[in-house]
């Protein structure tokens, strides 16, 4: 028996009671007057379902960006690259030009190393194998003017450094209780290993470093020299680094990382001076004594959400988004286009919502025109409705159930319908239950809810919206709706088609639905 059966068996039967009866509103738990001569009832009906892909799923300035590429049954392959305008911000002795003229040095600075750090909270696929990646840099900036999507065109590159390899299962030591040296013997400090979720990308290396050989880096060289001309800010690290690009290698299909805040990404240049110490005054200068310690400094380039990591605001944040490009499986293939739709029964009943990659469920709606005509002749009400959407059992293996969907309607080319509001062009989405349907800002949330392995599914209330869609207020009704895990709306300033989302996360939760079992659920009253 499945969870529609189990659960709705009270409530068929006080429907097939109130089929044959008029009962008061307040026995039916519904709030109409007494004297009103009304029929209760519910009743599920079914949709038409399948799989589309809309495109334009925003990336820019998300919460995460994400690097990799991975292989799964579903999906096919997915590549993820990430682009990224860079930001000095540094402090007051970082740079080399910082304590040239300084007494207290000897000779000038050299530069040891340069690394790429990046600090990850999720990996999609398999953390055993190392991560390898290609990094570019940019050709020109990321225009500030410009919206990036998961779809846009990469920009222009430049190599510097590939098949760049970084453990992802990497530990670090970590002190649970520091050590206790006024005693004895002297208690040492209690350590544990803890998990190091950090990718790190060697550009340039000046020495070997045992079987690993010296690596030159020319862009390092320049961008080195010019930190030793006092007065280095912003314009001169644009000058020689417009941005950096990062993707995996070609040979590289093991995961996609999922990079963000509050990890702060850089591009680290690491170097070192000599420290001169002259002996007290007493000594004469001929016999002042040079020690010749070795004072380690770094100048860091940020990228990503470097100030937003910080907690500040991420409009501060330099220019970045994710490139998403699906290779679709032959069973998905009709997709490629986004007109394409592959019915639920050409996937064996089920159908796809995943965030990232623009796969969402088409839905349609049948069996109305008993509604429909009850709506035009001014004697229906709808107390409730909602879309109930299961999840197939079992099938969140790869991927986490995205924790919300969202519908948008769309006209039968799958492409999302707008309106005007506040003289803007505004994704139309169904919004929440006693707002205007003709609105925006308050899109109606499809909950998860999870009662066991084999019973999950979500709740999408449409109260309103399928009052207002019966009495035909929408300004047109749409062909379809489609089940997003990703919310799309175009917010003030952006031009019609970005395809931006309400919400300003990025991953690649997916969600496989039982889509034989979507059902629209609908309790309504006529006269």
């Amino acid at each position: 028996m499945n969870w529609l059966t189990s659960r709705c068996a009270p409530l068929a039967a006080l429907a097939a009671l109130a089929l044959t009866s008029c009962d008061t509103g307040t026995a039916l738990n519904v709030d109409l007057p007494d004297t009103a001569t009304t029929n209760t009832q519910y009743q599920d009906f079914d949709v038409s379902s399948g799989t589309v892909r809309l495109d334009s799923v925003q990336t820019q300035k998300t919460d995460h960006f994400l690097i990799g590429r991975l292989v799964d049954n579903v999906a096919g392959t997915t590549t993820a690259r990430s682009f990224f305008n860079v930001v000095d911000v540094s402090v007051a002795d970082s740079l080399p030009s910082k304590f040239l003229d300084s007494k207290k040095f000897f000779g000038s600075p050299i530069l040891d190393s340069t690394v790429v750090i990046l600090g990850f909270d999720r990996v999609y696929g398999s953390s055993s194998a190392p991560a390898r990646f290609d990094v570019s840099q940019l050709v020109a900036p990321l225009d500030d003017r410009q919206v990036y999507t998961a779809s846009s065109p990469a920009p222009a590159l430049l190599p510097l450094g590939q098949n760049l390899s970084s453990r992802l299962d990497r530990t670090r030591e970590q002190v649970v209780k520091a050590a206790d040296t006024s005693v004895t013997p002297n208690v040492p400090a209690v350590t544990t290993t803890v998990p190091d979720p950090t990718v790190r990308l060697v550009m340039q290396r000046r020495v070997a470093n045992g079987s690993q050989p010296a690596m030159p880096l020319a862009l390092a060289t320049e961008l080195f020299a010019k930190l030793q001309v006092p007065g280095f800010s912003q314009p001169q690290l644009d000058a020689v680094l417009k941005g950096l690009a990062i993707a995996p290698s070609t040979n590289y299909s093991s995961s996609i990382v999922s990079f963000g805040r509050p990890n702060a990404s850089k591009m680290v240049l690491y170097f070192h001076s000599k420290s001169a110490f002259v002996s007290p005054a007493t000594v004469p200068p001929a016999k002042a004594r040079i020690n010749a310690d070795t004072l380690k400094r770094s100048y860091t380039v940020y990228f990503g959400p470097a100030f937003s990591s910080a907690g500040l605001s991420s409009s501060s944040d330099p220019r970045y988004y994710t490139e998403i490009t699906p290779e679709l499986p032959a069973a998905l293939s009709a997709l490629s286009s986004s007109a394409g739709f592959v019915p639920s029964a050409a996937l064996g009943g089920i159908s796809y919502a995943q965030e990232g990659t623009g796969l969402g469920t088409r839905i349609t709606f049948t069996g109305l025109d008993a509604l429909t005509k009850a709506a035009a002749a001014g004697g229906l009400t709808i107390n409730r409705a909602e879309l109930r959407v299961p999840v197939k059992p079992y099938s969140k293996v790869l991927f986490q159930n995205p924790a919300q969907l969202y519908a948008v309607e769309v006209n039968s080319f799958n492409t999302v319908l707008k309106r005007m509001v506040n003289f803007l062009p505004t994704d139309r989405i169904v919004q929440t239950d006693g707002s205007s349907q003709t609105g925006s800002g308050t899109p109606a949330v499809g909950s998860l809810a999870t009662f066991s392995a084999a019973q999950t599914y979500y709740t999408l209330p449409v109260t309103s919206y399928l009052q207002a869609y019966l009495n035909n207020q929408l300004g047109g009704n749409p062909a379809s709706l489609v089940l997003l895990a990703d919310s799309y709306a175009i917010p003030p300033g952006f031009a019609p088609g970005s395809g931006l989302r309400l919400y300003n996360t990025l991953t690649l939760n997916r969600a496989v639905l039982d889509a034989t079992n979507i059902k629209l659920r609908v309790y309504y009253s006529k006269r």
